[in-house]
């Protein structure tokens, strides 16, 4: 068992190399721009603190399973590539599905390496996150929105130019009223609002 565990970090840690595609795309170089690792330790910190507020707030929130579905997120692009999800408006719907059959059939290769019962554990808990259903799978989404524009504020702070995320700027700004979180809202239409 110690050789299939071992497979499978080995297959994860491929995310420290890769770089976030939509930035190279952006201009960013090469050299400053965050990896998919990177991005997912932020989401996991993010969807942690507000799970934390949603419990303070008296909702019935699970913080193991908000954490878990952030660090398996983006778990699938170590075999898969990270894909930049504005070539989505080619094709929404067959991106949509193509990308959700991706990400499946991905993370299915990755656990199968786990003993059964982890690996039932954590499909089981990605495939929840798959449907955005739950508290904690909004959650989750939401970090990982934010985190993005998190990422594209600090890029505009480091002396890259605003012009070159302005894709990224109208397609947030279009989306942020429909946040659910109000923290996640509030932080995201801050930000926003230096770019204007």
């Amino acid at each position: 068992m110690t050789d299939e565990i071992l497979s499978f970090l080995q297959e994860a840690l491929r995310l420290k190399r890769m770089v976030r595609s939509g930035w190279i795309y952006s201009g960013v170089a090469k050299a400053d721009t965050e990896s998919v690792a990177d991005h997912s330790y932020m989401i996991t910190l993010l969807s942690l603190i507000l799970a934390l507020r949603e419990k303070e707030k008296g909702n019935n929130i699970d913080i193991e399973k908000t954490l878990v579905m952030a660090i398996l997120h983006d778990l699938p692009e170590s075999v898969s590539q990270d894909l930049d999800r504005r070539i989505r408006k080619y094709s929404p719907k067959k991106y949509d599905e193509f990308k959700t059959e991706l990400d499946g059939e991905a993370i299915k290769f990755l656990l199968s390496n786990l003993p059964e019962k982890t690996n039932n554990y954590l499909l089981e808990i990605f495939q929840e996150f798959h449907a955005k259903k739950s508290l904690e799978a909004r959650i989750v989404m939401e970090a990982d929105r934010l985190e993005t524009i998190m990422q594209m504020n600090d890029y505009i702070q480091r002396g890259y130019p605003q012009e070159l995320f302005s894709e990224f700027i109208k397609n947030f700004s279009e989306e942020v009223d429909d946040y659910k979180n109000e923290d996640v809202k509030n932080i995201a239409r801050y930000l926003l609002e230096g770019t204007k």
